[in-house]
């Protein structure tokens, strides 16, 4: 049942009839209820917020396929530069165990601090690489359903859009952002 009402208030974020106080929650300014339909709504009337709505769904989309292979770009890079840096302790290890074996005393100290230092910025480096590709994974899957949502629920009022979007960027960061929506078969 809760899912339910969560997909049904979906169609009330669309619309001008959207009321919403602290002791309800989010209900109809027409029924004074929460919503209360089986697939969608009669008595819905579209407004902004179906623009606003699209609109910004859109974008939150079409950044995320756009990151994709910046991700997957900053994901090898990290992940070399931690696996080179594993590898380099090794190393390191092996070298320092072969001079300590021949003297010993305060040094073996100071390189054992050494040698977990280089663990830590490997570590740190994997979780760069880690990090940022669990960060687009989540934002990928949350906005491609938000997407599907939004069309599901249009489609059932027979509303059609065409988006387009440009980026204007600047070293991969879009300074200016351009669309155009044309919404098709909406009865206001």
């Amino acid at each position: 049942m809760i899912e339910n009402s969560k997909k049904l208030f979906k169609h009330c974020e669309l619309c001008k009839n959207k009321s919403q106080n602290l002791e309800i929650g989010v209900f109809c300014s027409l029924t004074n209820r929460n919503p209360n339909f089986d697939v969608f709504c009669d008595e819905i009337s579209f407004n902004e917020n179906l623009k606003k709505k699209i609109t910004e769904i859109n974008i939150a989309f079409e950044k995320t396929k756009r990151e994709k292979n910046w991700v997957y770009s900053y994901f090898v890079v990290y992940l070399i530069m931690s696996l080179a840096m594993f590898l380099f302790t090794y190393k390191f290890n092996d070298y320092i165990a072969n001079i300590l074996s021949k003297s010993s005393g305060k040094p073996v100290f100071i390189a054992s601090s050494i040698i977990i230092i280089f663990i830590c910025i490997a570590v740190i480096l994997l979780g760069y690489a880690f990090g940022a590709l669990n960060r687009h994974r989540f934002d990928s899957k949350k906005n491609n359903t938000d997407k599907q949502e939004l069309d599901a629920i249009l489609k059932l009022y027979n509303i059609e859009y065409d988006f387009k979007i440009t980026f204007n960027d600047r070293m991969l960061m879009p300074i200016d952002i351009k669309t155009e929506l044309k919404i098709k078969n909406l009865k206001v």
